[in-house]
């Protein structure tokens, strides 16, 4: 009786142990910007390279590195996204400072003209914006811009990348466990699958 006991309370306590090992290495690692997570909680650099010493044996300077490039891909994006947006309102509004100021002056050339005509003299009237250096500002500012954009679209895709198989990487290392009993495949007991 004393050692079906003591097999009982051996089945049960290991049963326990496979569960809570279970909960304990079956929640996966997620990535939420250049941070890794688990059960909503985030990890450190080291606790991420701990995960991988059994898998692809990335270091932590390696990680480290693809953090750093996913947030500055972001700045870029975010800095150069605002140098296209000033670079468009600063070339719309030379755009209609041009037109406004060329219609004025085809305005006031069509008043002025016949005044030339009838006193014989040629009208020598040049039209020279003062719009025309905010719109080459514009111009170039919007172009910086654009390029910056696709600067940091391509830094930010591929750290992107890299921290995506940083977090696949921790999750291939986990295994599901089950602690089953009863009849199986093999006959009757106590199975572990992994």
């Amino acid at each position: 009786m004393k050692s079906f006991v003591f097999t009982l309370t051996l089945v049960f306590s290991m049963l326990a142990g496979s569960i809570s090992a279970l909960a304990q290495y079956s929640d996966p690692v997620y990535r939420r910007g250049a941070d890794f997570y688990r059960n909503g909680e985030k990890l450190t650099s080291e606790q991420v390279v701990s995960m991988l010493s059994g898998t692809d044996g990335m270091a932590l300077d390696d990680i480290m590195k693809y953090q750093k490039g996913f947030r500055t891909g972001k700045g870029l994006l975010i800095g150069f996204g605002s140098l296209t947006g000033a670079g468009l309102v600063t070339l719309g509004v030379s755009a209609v400072g041009m037109m406004v100021e060329g219609v004025a002056f085809g305005i006031g050339a069509g008043f002025l003209s016949p005044l030339y005509a009838l006193g014989g003299e040629s009208p020598d009237i040049s039209y020279d914006s003062r719009f025309r250096g905010a719109a080459v500002a514009g111009l170039c500012a919007t172009c910086a811009g654009v390029m910056g954009l696709a600067a940091g679209t391509a830094v930010l895709c591929v750290n992107k990348k890299r921290l995506n198989g940083v977090a696949d990487a921790c999750n291939s290392g986990t295994r599901e466990v089950q602690l089953s009993f009863g009849a199986s495949d093999g006959g009757a007991g106590l199975v572990l699958t992994f």
